[in-house]
């Protein structure tokens, strides 16, 4: 198969900086405007590194269904890897970066291992 380009870990990394925008958005009913851009920073490399856990999964899957439960896996973990990132900022820049990855690194992980007992079968 294909091998798909580590710089699509850059489109997960502003995706999740326009999901944390539109969440303040519908939380509040406005932008925020007082944040710096330093968070925005750490959202989006916070985002890139979930991309490249993403990558790395589609790129060892061997078929073309294993890829589609891999992504599955990883978009069911999204909501809860945001709410980690928001949650992450009471601890640092750290928590920002570390706490969103933990869901998923885990959902992709066993999205992976799904796909390959169904690529057995």
């Amino acid at each position: 198969m294909k091998s798909i380009s580590a710089y699509w870990a850059l489109g997960v990394g502003l995706l999740s900086v326009t999901a944390q925008v539109i969440t303040y958005y519908v939380r509040f009913g406005e932008l925020n405007t007082i944040s710096p851009f330093s968070d925005y920073l750490f959202f989006f490399l916070s985002g890139a590194l979930g991309g490249s856990i993403l990558i790395f999964f589609l790129n060892r899957a061997a078929s073309a269904a294993t890829r589609w439960i891999v992504l599955g896996a990883f978009l069911i973990a999204c909501p809860i890897a945001l709410t980690m990132m928001i949650g992450g900022g009471l601890f640092g820049p750290l928590g920002v970066l570390i706490l969103p990855q933990i869901p998923w690194v885990l959902f992709t992980w066993l999205g992976s291992l799904a796909g390959r007992f169904t690529s057995r079968g």
